[in-house]
């Protein structure tokens, strides 16, 4: 028999009080396994150990000795000693089941189904949320504003330029025991909560040896054994590391070190750089060169390794490692139409159209490790640390009409996305005290982003010949990068009591302090002709390619010259100190009845301080947000039978302005290519949110639950365009925002109509949301009020899945739709930009052919549609992504 951490409970005459799961040296039995005891949200994250099979464990259970308290009862005497397998779906139920708030899970298990190689992927199954631009998850049509990302209950920093978020798709699923998606308000939760919380929890060490392999092969309609962009970059890529190709030369390196901006030697300024020092410096900054030509593009691959073992050090010591490292490398070819339109008396008038091909190469990398320590039953320490590295390499030709002008634009992007993360913490019961439980945690992440060498340029039409433009914007070369630290501590204590009735009672409370340092730093140049060069008069000049115009012999002081054209905005320090305390009452009233009530106090501290290096004697601008809130959370559960049960929830949280959203100074944003300016007068967004579900379990493994929300905002940050001939955007608190929908999710075995080996999982979200702006700061936008920014109006999710009863093989086949939604505010007169709803259709199969064997296919996006962004009925950009295919072996051999 299959016994869940729920029906332990109950068996007992206990209230579903949670108490953390601690992996113990219990002797393994070979019966069914005993899931983990789940956790309430403001409880700390359980060990989840990566053995890709069972854990040993022991789950204590009361027996209502009586204690020396009167009406007390005290845990002893009862001890179930089993397994249970990490990251299993039961276990993640069983964990929604007991939560006191709203949540929802995916165990490694329950990934692995789908196929998803990273979380942004498979975060879009989840129950009402997006993903936009594939990285950004949007909860209930709440952007990435209203969101946080936690790593084993820890806030991480962004390696995004304008931008506090993370993007998801950085985070890869193999080095996950699963993921949870917290929906409601607890006050063990940071306060900046809107849509909710997305908390990654790492695997975590064995208790025995297991070994893993796997290699991977792919490919994608449109894009392999294709023709496709590339350019001549660096000789180690195939690493995602620049070798040195991409980077600024020394020399120029050392004659703006220290903030020091690039000058031409004047009158004025005898200490500027000399015109022999300009043309080295120029000389060098194009020797990498800037050409872009077709090739045939090769397959997806990679592979991935984990290993791990347990030991006995002692009498009741136990250490646990583990160690994994995954390497992938993908391509994708689009070819993208654009087009941008005007609003005129008439409608729509196209005043700009492009057709755009992009070849990008993403390598992903990263790194695990981790160790372990039990001492007893009551003590575990851990350490774990992550490297997780993203490279994207994006060559990219655009062939059209922009500014009135038929011009081919032409760009190459190196971009190196990294996390550097962590974390010691410890985990402590002492018995003697009541069974208080005591957890400590401390987390160190640095996040970093480097762009070498980014060049665009440009070559305008001159009949059915192609020049070397003639404009200011003909070419630009530039270095971003960025680091961002975050130091965490946490600390948590919990004491709980059970009374002979079946009530149980736990008093919690915990501290925290978060420390955050972010720098940010671009660099731009050009080539600027010098006036009155002969290099124009020489016959077909202009009609050269690029390399050959900015070649070492027109690279001279008559010739091209090297300018700086850094902004005086572009470069940033960033800091914020976050200190937090909260409390939490837990009362369970004869295993029926539970109430929670408690309060968060959050003091933040944030500055963003913006600094010239084009006149180093200008002040800085200097932008800061004070606050101190208390944070208030309210939830109740009815269990209306062993079956069913009903919960609400009611909090206040907040939304606090980004580091550069708060700054004057315009800089422009690199992911939109868009001149942005702050606004320091931006006040922090205050939220109400209220939760309502009901929930039923069929089974272990199979449940139904229906749930509706309401959030209302006050003054709500938008992103909105100001007036003027060149786009410009902003951030200005709307007056009002208004966000509810319902949610269903299913999941069933489909043996009681004579399917046992199906099951089907299907979940569906309707959403609604209203944004009331104010007329005197959002005139200039079309719509005053309109929905929420990026919030589809439905999203449907439906899992088909077949396992073998011989366990061979199985297989499942996935479907995913969401509603159109804005991707762009209107101005002007002009509508709004949607991106139009999209259907993915994936499947995957597996095999398990051998002792230790298995393949899998992995098969995505096999219908294709075309994605379409359209503003008032009309296309502004349109383009496919591509069916692909991917085939894996996996070798896991049987521990020695």
């Amino acid at each position: 028999m299959r016994v869940t951490a729920l029906s332990i409970a109950i068996a007992c005459g206990l209230a579903i009080s949670a108490v953390p799961a601690r992996a113990q040296d219990a002797a393994a039995a070979e019966d069914e396994p005993v899931p983990a005891t789940p956790l309430p949200d403001d409880a700390p994250i359980p060990a989840a150990p990566l053995d890709d099979g069972v854990q040993d464990a022991t789950a204590p259970l009361a027996t209502g000795a009586p204690s020396a308290e009167a009406g007390v009862s005290e845990l002893s005497g009862v001890t179930v000693q089993g397994t249970y397998q990490t990251g299993d779906r039961t276990l993640y139920l069983d964990e929604r089941r007991m939560a006191t708030n709203v949540t929802e899970g995916l165990g490694a298990e329950q990934i692995a189904r789908t196929g998803d190689s990273d979380v942004a992927a498979t975060l879009k199954r989840v129950t009402g949320l997006t993903v936009v631009d594939g990285k950004y998850i949007y909860v209930r049509g709440l952007g990435e504003r209203y969101s946080n990302v936690l790593l084993n209950g820890a806030p991480i920093p962004s390696p995004d330029y304008t931008r506090r978020v993370v993007p998801l798709d950085l985070f890869p699923t193999e080095l996950l025991d699963g993921v949870i998606v917290q929906k409601s308000y607890g006050p063990g939760l940071p306060g900046e909560f809107g849509g909710g919380s997305v908390v990654l929890r790492t695997r975590e060490v064995p208790t025995r040896f297991f070994f893993r392999a796997k290699g991977t092969l792919g490919g994608s309609s449109g894009t392999t054994f294709e023709d496709g962009l590339r350019y001549d970059g660096g000789g180690r890529d195939w690493t995602g590391r620049d070798d040195g190709g991409r980077a600024m030369p020394s020399d120029l390196a050392d004659a703006i070190a220290g903030g020091r901006f690039l000058r031409p030697q004047s009158p004025s300024n005898p200490n500027g750089a000399t015109p022999a020092e300009l043309q080295a410096y120029g000389r060098g900054l194009a020797a990498s060169g800037h050409g872009i030509d077709e090739r045939s593009i090769g397959p997806d691959a990679g592979f991935s390794i984990g290993v791990g073992n347990g030991f006995e050090l002692a009498d009741d010591v136990r250490l646990g490692v583990i160690a994994s490292t995954r390497y992938q490398q993908s391509w994708n070819t689009t070819d993208e139409r654009r087009r941008t339109y005007a609003a005129s008396n008439s409608g729509l008038d196209e005043i700009a159209a492009l057709d755009v091909d992009t070849t990008e190469r993403d390598v992903d990398v990263s790194f695990f490790t981790g160790l372990g320590l039990d001492i007893g039953m009551n003590h575990r320490l851990s350490l774990t640390s992550m490297l997780l590295r993203q490279s994207a390499d994006r060559a990219r030709i655009g062939d059209g009409i922009s500014d009135s002008v038929e011009s081919r634009f032409h760009e190459q992007r190196w971009t190196e996305n990294q996390l550097r993360a962590d974390q010691l913490g410890g985990h402590h019961v002492w018995s003697s005290l009541h069974d208080l439980e005591f957890d400590w945690q401390v987390t160190r992440a640095t996040a970093g982003r480097e762009e070498p060498g980014t060049r665009r340029w440009r070559y305008d039409y001159a009949g059915d010949a192609l020049e070397f433009s003639h404009r200011s914007d003909s070419n630009a070369t530039a270095f971003g990068d960025l680091e961002d630290e975050q130091r965490n501590l946490q600390l948590k204590a919990m004491l709980p009591f059970s009374f002979d009735d079946g009530s149980a009672l736990s008093l919690s409370a915990g501290a925290g302090r978060s420390v955050r340092d972010r720098e940010a730093s671009i660099r731009s140049f050009a080539f600027e002709l010098a006036p009155g060069s002969p290099l124009p008069s020489e016959p077909g000049f202009w009609t050269l390619p690029i390399d050959r115009i900015l070649s070492d012999d027109n690279i001279r002081p008559d010739g091209f010259v090297l300018r700086e054209t850094t902004r005086a905005t572009d470069n940033y320090l960033a800091s914020q100190t976050l200190e937090s305390a909260y409390f939490n009452f837990d009362y369970t009233f004869r295993g029926t009845l539970r109430f929670a009530l408690g309060a968060r106090h959050e003091r933040n501290e944030q500055d963003v301080t913006t600094f010239s290096v084009v006149n180093p004697d200008a002040p800085p601008l200097v932008a800061s947000d004070r606050s101190s809130e208390w944070l208030p959370a309210a939830s109740f559960t009815w269990i209306q039978n062993e079956n069913a049960q009903w919960r609400a929830g009611f909090s206040r949280t907040l939304a606090r302005p980004d580091f550069r959203e708060l700054s004057r100074a315009p800089y422009t944003d690199p992911e939109l290519d868009i001149d942005t300016i702050g606004n320091p007068d931006l006040l922090d967004t205050r939220i109400r949110n209220i939760d309502v579900r009901w929930e039923y379990y069929f089974s272990e493994s199979d449940s139904l639950s229906v749930g509706a929300f309401d959030k209302k905002f006050e003054d709500p940050i938008e992103r909105l365009r100001l007036p003027g001939s060149t786009p410009l955007l902003s951030f200005a608190n709307a007056a009002s925002a208004h966000n509810y929908g319902v949610e269903f999710d299913a999941y069933k075995g489909l043996g009681f109509i004579g399917l046992d080996p199906y099951d089907l999982g299907f979940n569906y979200a309707r959403i609604k949301s209203n944004v009331e702006l104010d007329a005197a700061s959002a005139s200039y936008q079309t719509n005053l009020s309109r929905a929420m920014q990026g919030q589809s109006p439905y999203v449907v999710n439906l899992q088909l899945g077949y396992d073998d009863p011989a366990d061979r093989f199985d297989a499942n086949l996935l479907f995913n739709r969401s509603g159109r939604r804005i991707s762009e505010v209107g101005v002007q007169g002009q509508p709004d930009i949607y991106e139009e709803a999209f259907n993915a259709l994936d499947f995957q199969f597996r095999h398990r052919f051998a002792v230790g064997w298995n393949w899998t296919l992995r098969l995505r996006n096999l219908l294709d549609p075309q994605v379409r962004y359209t503003q008032g009925g009309l296309p502004t950009r349109e383009y496919r992504k591509g069916r692909e295919a991917m085939f894996s072996l996996e070798w896991r051999p049987s521990a020695p």
